[in-house]
């Protein structure tokens, strides 16, 4: 069995953190037949690395460097990379969907939003228990065994985020906005609280999911940072954060808590137009039952 004692003076939830919580989870939990030795990767995990074309060029450096130290026994290196490709590709085959449903519905969705259901249960609807993740990465994607692992205690990670000290992961003023107001308890999961003390309608904080929901239409999957233009070459400057990450001897989580984060968003978002269009559909029905009554009556 893994067991660093280490483990009980590190910072808490901090990248070395999850690295020793998914291996004492995964080593003394075990790897799934279904994942374990079944991976063909051409080009090994550096060829997994560089195919995830959401990581700017170089933190997909920094993950190369870091994996020649890389923490994890090399059968799980390749199941959390494998599933990391794997995960990000279905997710991209996904992102069409919300871009046509906010082309057609923004506005009846925004207007709805705010008059169409009582803030208490709009509230209501945007939490989700730490637990959904992981049950979700399982029944919807088929992602278990290591990389599983990997992003339940990055899931822990972000509930607790603001224990680790780390500058904000997100890219793009939407993504910012929504990493900033996200917040947890033990009680409701992951939230965003979107009503008041009084039971009101914080219009702030749904204007902040509104323009993260429409967001979830891409184009990227993960936005990039704007690149800096060199003008002696007229070549893009390093990102700043991609630099420190270049730096560092292990690899780091940040593109996983975006992902987790983003899991988070597309959830309330299913869940949101599952309920609109439900409700679109009961007013159309109530519409053609009083167009019937009132041709029957000029009859």
């Amino acid at each position: 069995p893994y067991c660093n004692l280490n483990f009980f003076s590190m910072p808490k939830f901090s990248d070395r953190w999850v690295v020793d919580r998914t291996l004492f989870e995964y080593i003394n939990g075990g790897s799934c037949a279904c994942c374990a030795g079944a991976l063909f990767m051409p080009g090994g995990i550096d060829g997994l690395i560089k195919s995830v074309s959401d990581l700017e060029t170089d933190a997909a450096n920094a993950e190369i460097r870091a994996n020649t130290t890389s923490p994890w026994p090399p059968d799980m290196r390749e199941e959390v990379w494998s599933d990391r490709v794997r995960l990000r590709h279905k997710m991209k085959k996904e992102m069409n969907k919300y871009k046509e449903f906010w082309n057609e519905h923004a506005e009846d969705f925004s207007e709805w939003c705010k008059t169409g259901i009582k803030a208490k249960s709009l509230h209501k609807m945007l939490q989700i228990p730490r637990s959904e993740i992981a049950d979700r990465l399982r029944s919807k994607y088929g992602i278990h065994s290591a990389f599983g692992r990997v992003l339940e205690s990055v899931a822990e990670q972000v509930a607790r985020f603001k224990d680790t000290k780390y500058p904000t992961d997100a890219r793009g003023e939407s993504e910012i906005m929504f990493e900033k107001n996200l917040t947890y308890d033990r009680r409701g999961g992951f939230n965003l609280r979107v009503r008041d003390q009084e039971g009101n309608l914080k219009e702030e904080i749904l204007k902040i999911w509104l323009d993260r929901m429409q967001s979830l239409g891409g184009p990227k999957l993960l936005e990039r940072t704007p690149k800096k233009i060199n003008v002696d070459n007229d070549e893009q400057d390093e990102d700043a954060d991609e630099a420190e990450d270049a730096e560092r001897s292990q690899p780091s989580f940040r593109s996983d808590r975006r992902i987790v984060r983003l899991l988070i968003a597309r959830y309330w978002a299913d869940e949101l137009i599952s309920k609109f269009q439900s409700s679109q559909s009961q007013i159309e029905i109530q519409n053609n039952e009083s167009a019937i009554l009132n041709a029957g009556e000029q009859e």
